[in-house]
């Protein structure tokens, strides 16, 4: 049986102003692919208001670090209000969006994903031992890393929005 440690719960940040949507999506697909993470991404919506468009995203990247445990971040990412805006900057004319977004980040150490240890009451109890006794270092090690990653991910995203100013 999968267990789940909560490492981190509920992280998030929000922004207000010009959004260049496919661009926030690239550079979030281009981290997890530089960082070592396989992307899943379990929703993608997009619903049009007479307030404007909201789209949402939800991703569960994930990294394995051994056969034992692996890391996943959870990230919900909720658009809403936005409106087609086409500035010029340096001659140049750039179609975006003005709306807020709100960024959710969840992180999760996995043990026995591959669900081998819970198949019998025995091997289970020898993962219990295993967990607190012999691997407790190896996995203290590898939580403080996904705190980071995701700490990481947060400032890159952050970054991006910050600096895509078309003022």
């Amino acid at each position: 049986m999968t267990e789940y440690k909560t490492l981190k719960l509920g992280d998030s940040f929000e922004y207000k102003g010009l959004i260049d949507v496919e661009g926030l999506y690239k550079t979030m697909d281009k981290w997890l692919k530089t960082n070592g993470y396989d992307k899943v991404e379990t929703w993608n919506q997009e619903e049009i208001f007479e307030s404007g468009k909201q789209c949402r995203w939800k991703f569960q990247p994930y990294k394995k670090i051994s056969d034992l445990a692996k890391v996943e971040i959870r990230i919900n990412v909720t658009l809403a209000n936005l409106k087609d805006v086409t500035i010029e900057k340096n001659k140049m004319k750039h179609k975006l969006m003005k709306g807020e977004g709100k960024f959710v980040f969840d992180v999760f150490l996995c043990t026995d994903y591959e669900n081998y240890w819970g198949t019998k009451p025995l091997y289970f109890f020898l993962k219990v031992i295993a967990d607190k006794f012999l691997y407790r270092s190896y996995l203290d090690r590898y939580e403080e890393a996904a705190v980071k990653d995701a700490e990481n991910l947060k400032k890159e995203l952050k970054a991006y929005l910050n600096m895509q100013r078309y003022n």
